[in-house]
């Protein structure tokens, strides 16, 4: 599931998201459906070389989510002690826990930002 808790999915939340996975250039649908945003990567190594350029240059706050599918959680916990990683952090909800549960998601954010 995309969020935790249904009662949170309004009708212009799914009407946004879908317009997205329609875009050309959206090579991971879900991708595109959570982000707003087209996958700019091929691969997780790809991916993983972003956050490893970032190492010593930008602290970097990954919020995974206890709900998460299995496949998201998965690419989620990639990050976990990946290079360029400064903070791992897990919240409440599924795939969108910043409209879900934007209380914890501030909260952990906040605390990053005092940690730095």
């Amino acid at each position: 599931p995309v969020y935790a808790d249904p009662a949170n999915v309004t009708p212009e939340i799914v009407q946004s998201r879908y317009a997205l996975t329609k875009k050309p250039g959206a090579r991971y649908v879900p991708a595109a459906f959570l982000t707003g945003l087209l996958d700019p990567v091929q691969s997780r190594e790809e991916f993983l070389d972003i956050f490893a350029a970032m190492e010593g240059n930008l602290p970097v706050l990954v919020v995974s989510t206890s709900g998460a599918p299995k496949r998201s959680k998965a690419e989620m916990e990639a990050l976990r002690g990946a290079r360029g990683v400064t903070k791992f952090v897990e919240v409440p909800g599924a795939l969108l826990p910043q409209e879900e549960y934007p209380k914890d998601v501030a909260e952990e954010i906040h605390k990053f930002l005092q940690e730095l």
